[in-house]
């Protein structure tokens, strides 16, 4: 059965506060937050199939720099449909994805990443910055309809890593 892995991208800078949320850069605490990540990965031996990410300046930058340390090999492809996306437009972009595809790692914003984990799994829990969860999805279609299909594997964030 396919996987489903969500990634919140990790803490963004707010030091140029007359910049653009699109272009908003990481801060040094989100940069520490994707290496925490990347090597949590890395010792899980967790590959992707393929990666869909946000065209965000922080999730490119997220993907990056846990790319780097994780040292997968799955096709990574930006999306922009991804950035400020709602519970269905991510479910869109999802019904999109390859059936050969098993592993998929989606990276992108709140709410919509925490929406998502809400809708396919029916679990209300916090996804905070650089959180990353694996969902097991009970079908086998990325088409299919994913809502309250999905199980809940785990769910870690950097602070319990680090």
């Amino acid at each position: 059965m396919p996987t489903l892995y969500l990634l919140r991208h990790a803490k963004s800078s707010w030091a140029d506060e007359s910049m653009r949320d699109f272009d908003r850069p990481l801060a040094d605490r989100g940069r520490e937050a994707c290496a925490i990540i990347g090597e949590y990965i890395k010792e899980k031996g967790i590959d992707f199939d393929l990666v869909l990410v946000s065209t965000a300046v922080r999730t490119r930058e997220t993907i990056e720099l846990v790319k780097e340390r994780a040292e997968f090999h799955g096709e990574v492809r930006y999306d922009e449909r991804i950035y400020e996306a709602t519970t269905s437009q991510l479910l869109e972009v999802i019904s999109q994805v390859e059936n050969d595809r098993q592993s998929v790692l989606l990276v992108g914003h709140n709410p919509g990443i925490q929406d998502l984990l809400a809708a396919l799994t029916s679990e209300h829990v916090s996804v905070s910055t650089a959180t990353f969860a694996k969902i097991d999805i009970k079908v086998t279609e990325w088409s299919a309809n994913l809502i309250n299909n999905g199980t809940l594997d785990w769910i870690v964030h950097p602070k319990e890593l680090a």
